[in-house]
């Protein structure tokens, strides 16, 4: 059997370790231009920051593909024949022949709004592939943080054509002759701050600017995010809320400033951080996609195309609300991978999306979700309470019926595993809330849970 993955990264990986556990004979055969190495995407602000290097950032050793049997292509997709079986391939490769094909080519940076200057002036980028890392720290530090990274590294992640999405951005500091130093961050989302911490490690007080009321409004209340903002100013960050972007000035090539609504804002350097979107154009119509740009799968994650399967941030999955759309999470591109494994082995399989649940930190500031946050559903409630004492910290429970079905909470750690199963246990607020010390997950040091100490 010869089974073609398009894509390294959670879903690819994953489903590429379970189909050879069960099948040492079959060729397997990898596809991707963006990197060598499957990396965590999420790890890319801690090589920025140098606390990690590009090898400290793979789940897998160096060798698997050799020590698996991978076959790797480094190259781009351009399309699907799906007559002949074919993955076509940009550069006048050879097309790659598949008996069944997983698609799990991720996402890429959401299309800027026709905003002048965009294409034309050097200082501007986004913060999502390699090559992005490589700009922003070329922009900052003056060169990639490449330690730990394989020979000739930036060879190594070089785009295979003109055209690539993975090019280098040009950089603004090298014409310059000097490094950034007013970086202005654009959108409020996770991407957004982690371009804003890095260059708060760097010893700069970006700007970061939001057209929203508040900071994340589909992740926290404006109570939360409230609180987040003040702590992002304490560190130097300028919030900018509610700052629409209506383009970005330059001179002599490189970006000078962004204009808004509210007036201009100077920049020597600006990441664009408005969220991602499936990686699928190229796809065109060779399988059907939804409105998003998703790939549209059944339960079994098949495609329209016969033989064709997807999986991670590409694949438009049912939602527990009958919403057609990709879940764009790091937890359900491996689930999905994994799960498409199984397909691609021909097993009858059912992707049931299971409770919802993320985690980040957001500066110094623990964030963890689990359960339906920010849905709004009919007979929905709300308890929150606040922690004021040795340790501030933020707790909204939501409940629906006398049942709890989310949590958010800021600033302690908590097990998301155990959230999850008081959701499927249908607890109560109140046994909850009694209860929510079992499901710490703060170091051994920070002071217990005290919601009485100037708690609401």
């Amino acid at each position: 059997m010869d089974i073609v993955i398009i894509g390294n990264g959670a879903a690819g990986m994953n489903a590429a370790l379970d189909v050879r556990k069960r099948h040492p004979d079959w060729s397997i055969t990898l596809i991707s231009e963006e990197s060598d190495h499957f990396f965590s995407r999420t790890a890319l602000m801690w090589i920025h920051s140098g606390q990690l290097s590009h090898a400290d950032t793979e789940p897998l050793e160096r060798d698997v593909y050799a020590r698996l049997n991978f076959r790797r292509v480094r190259a781009r997709a351009t399309g699907l024949d799906t007559t002949a079986k074919k993955v076509l391939l940009a550069g006048g490769l050879e097309p790659v022949p598949y008996d069944r094909l997983l698609v799990a080519c991720g996402s890429r940076p959401r299309p800027t709004p026709f905003w002048s200057g965009y294409g034309e002036l050097a200082g501007v980028g986004h913060f999502v592939t390699h090559q992005d890392l490589a700009w922003y720290e070329k922009e900052v530090h003056g060169g990639p943080s490449l330690a730990g990274g394989p020979p000739n590294a930036e060879a190594h992640l070089a785009a295979t054509t003109e055209d690539s999405p993975y090019q280098f951005r040009p950089v603004a500091a090298e014409k310059r002759g000097r490094l950034a130093k007013e970086v202005a961050v654009i959108g409020g989302g996770l991407i957004g701050i982690e371009a804003v911490e890095v260059a708060h490690a760097a010893g700069l007080h970006p700007h970061f600017l939001i057209r929203e009321e508040w900071f994340w409004p589909m992740a926290l209340s404006k109570a939360e995010s409230t609180w987040i903002a003040a702590r992002m100013a304490e560190h130097g960050v300028q919030v900018h809320l509610e700052h629409e972007i209506e383009g970005l000035n330059g001179a002599d090539g490189l970006v000078t400033g962004v204009k808004t609504n509210r007036g201009d804002i100077p920049a020597d350097c600006v990441v664009i951080a408005i969220g991602v979107v499936p990686n699928t154009e190229w796809l065109g119509d060779a399988v059907e996609r939804d409105k998003f740009g998703g790939i549209v799968v059944d339960e079994g994650l098949r495609t329209s195309a016969e033989g064709v399967f997807a999986a991670g941030d590409c694949a438009s999955v049912r939602w527990f609300n009958g919403v057609q759309r990709p879940e764009q999470l790091w937890y359900t591109a491996r689930d999905q991978g994994k799960l498409a494994a199984c397909a691609l082995m021909g097993d009858a399989v059912t992707y049931k999306r299971g409770s919802f649940y993320n985690s980040a930190k957001l500066f110094d500031i623990e964030w963890t979700q689990a359960g339906l946050v920010g849905f709004d559903l009919e007979d929905q409630e709300e308890t929150y309470l606040e922690e004021q004492g040795a340790v501030r910290s933020t707790i909204r429970v939501v409940h629906r019926r006398g049942e709890v079905i989310g949590f958010n909470l800021l600033g302690r750690r908590y097990d998301h595993t155990v959230l999850i199963r008081w959701i499927n246990e249908r607890r109560s607020p109140d046994w909850v809330l009694e209860h929510l010390h079992e499901a710490s997950f703060d170091t051994e040091f920070v002071p217990a849970l005290s919601i009485a100490q100037g708690g609401r």
